[in-house]
């Protein structure tokens, strides 16, 4: 029966092989790979609206790379006329060529001759011109204008060859015709959707997968724990039966020398009473024996003594003594044993399956620990970002609370006033600040504590903007847009001094270097508080003629107190 169920259990255990667990985690793992590889339908359409961008762009340049070739070609042919032409002046102007240019040679030196007492009477002429302009003489200022009408019919032409192609572009794009394109993203569009429920069909077949390899590895695993659990018990048995064969094998080895010394003495005492009846019969002595041999049990053919004259004291000895008792108990039991022994038939196959179950144990516990290696890798990271997350969060918060202070008194002092206000930062909970918040608490000159949400909205907007300064110090640049819709005449005169005095910073960083750094700043205003206090004014207005906006500009710097 142990044999019986044994197998059976071993035909179940090997249902689920390792070589069928490895080859779905090899499929899991592919299907996983071509899913990451295919990327998500945004990318996707994503690559798609640039290849077709780029297309279009390379389709464009390709029309003006034609329309460009046309012209060349255009250009070539009449170049060629001309060419031709030329050449047929040179042929027919060859001959008198070394006389024209004995001529001009004389000519020419004339010329120069003439050009010399021309310069030197142009510029007797314009020599107090050419002092004034600041050139040598009246020819280096008509080349420098020459030069600037060269630069000008250049970019003249630019501007032209630029407008000749903005012309085709336009032409092209009129006749383009653009529903081919649009039911190509259609059609692709609808693929896409198509494909991607088909990789959403997959993925969750794969998680389908995925899940019933892990259920069946938990069932595995129990299975194993199960076989594990049966494994040491039948290891137990082994060792008991073991221990009791090995006792039943040293007892049968005891008996079977106590066996063979009886029947030394049996052979002893059967060999004396051999010599007995010989020594008898010479002395022609009669025995008394049995008549019927029958009676005794024996089938030897010797005669069998009778011992019943015999006195009780030798009959009690002929009685079988307490030690052939135990001797044929002893063997009772032995027999019992042994029978014992081969009914239970023991499985044969438990010490392998014990190997292959004690395997999977070391690669499950392999796993595990490799698995705890990484756990533990991976809360050493994440304990380190959190360590520089905190030390990146405090230092930030120590720089924002030492500054802030400072910048709300400068931003509320006044001359009734020359301290200013406090403001201060505080931590709810300093030992994990990302639990709770962070409380702001601002005190205008001559109040009391009182909450944020108890104060106005000009001293809200007030420590808002010291706040900000804090939080964003040292920055080079500031667009304020209406900071101070919310606040009087009074405290925008404050803000705007603040501003001011920062920018003023600045410049005296750049020009001397011994300044704190200030910043730039683009404020947008309807109070002409802060007017006064800026260095450029920019307005805004409506062109009602052109229907568009307009700017007007005014420069105060010239104006800017000493």
């Amino acid at each position: 029966m142990t044999g019986g169920i044994s197998g059976g259990m071993e035909a179940r255990s090997n249902k689920w092989d390792d070589s069928r667990i490895e080859s779905l985690k090899k499929k899991k793992n592919q299907l996983e790979s071509e899913m990451s590889e295919l990327g998500s339908p945004r990318e996707l359409q994503r690559k798609e609206l640039a290849i077709s961008e780029k297309i279009t762009g390379l389709e464009k340049k390709l029309h003006y790379l034609n329309v460009e070739q046309n012209n060349l070609r255009a250009k070539l042919l009449k170049l060629a006329s001309e060419r031709s032409n030329i050449e047929e002046e040179i042929n027919r102007l060859e001959p008198g060529k070394e006389e024209l240019e004995t001529r001009l040679a004389e000519k020419e030196a004339e010329v120069t001759k003439l050009e010399k007492k021309i310069n030197e009477i142009v510029d007797k002429v314009y020599r107090d011109f050419s002092i004034s302009v600041g050139v040598k003489n009246i020819r280096e200022y008509e080349e420098r204008q020459l030069k600037d009408a060269q630069a000008l019919q250049e970019r003249k032409l630019n501007l032209s060859n630029q407008m000749s192609k903005l012309k085709y572009q336009l032409e092209y794009e009129q006749k383009r015709d653009m529903q081919a394109p649009i039911v190509k993203l259609r059609e692709t569009f609808e693929s896409l959707e198509k494909e991607l429920k088909g990789l959403q069909e997959r993925e969750s077949g794969a998680k389908a997968e995925a899940e019933e390899i892990l259920t069946q590895m938990d069932e595995l695993k129990a299975e194993a724990e199960d076989w594990k659990s049966k494994s040491d018990e039948c290891e137990k048995v082994i060792d008991e039966l073991k221990e009791q064969n090995g006792n039943v094998t040293s007892t049968l080895a005891k008996l079977d020398r106590q066996v063979k010394s009886k029947e030394g003495q049996l052979m002893q005492l059967i060999s004396r009473q051999r010599e007995i009846h010989e020594k008898c019969e010479l002395e022609q002595l009669k025995l008394p024996t049995v008549n019927d041999p029958m009676d005794t049990g024996s089938s030897s053919e010797e005669p069998v003594l009778d011992y019943s004259q015999l006195k009780e004291i030798y009959l009690q000895d002929m009685r079988p003594s307490e030690r052939d008792k135990h001797e044929a108990e002893f063997k009772q039991r032995t027999g019992a044993l042994l029978a014992d022994i081969e009914r239970t038939a023991p499985n044969l196959k438990a010490l392998d399956q014990y190997d292959a179950l004690q395997r999977k144990e070391k690669e499950v516990t392999e796993k595990f620990e490799a698995a705890r290696k990484e756990e533990r890798d991976i809360s050493d990271k994440y304990n380190s970002v959190k360590q520089r997350r905190y030390e990146l969060f405090m230092e930030a918060f120590d720089h924002i609370s030492k500054g802030i202070d400072r910048i709300y008194k400068q931003l509320t002092k006044s001359h009734t006033h020359p301290l200013g206000g406090t403001a201060y930062l505080n931590l709810e909970n300093e030992d994990e600040p990302f639990l709770h918040g962070i409380k702001y608490t601002a005190m205008p000159p001559t109040k009391r504590f009182r909450d944020m949400e108890q104060l106005s909205g000009g001293e809200k907007t007030v420590a808002a903007l010291a706040l900000l300064f804090a939080i964003h110090r040292p920055s080079p640049f500031f667009i304020l847009d209406e900071v101070d819709a919310a606040l009087d005449n009074l405290n925008v005169a404050k803000v705007a001094g603040f501003i001011r005095s920062k920018s003023c910073e600045r410049v005296t960083g750049e020009q001397g270097g011994d300044g704190e750094c200030g910043f730039q700043s683009i404020v947008i205003s309807l109070k002409d508080s802060f007017y006064d206090k800026a260095e450029a004014l920019v307005g805004v207005y409506r062109d009602s003629e052109r229907s568009c906006s307009r700017t007007l500009t005014f420069d105060l710097t010239k104006y800017r107190e000493a």
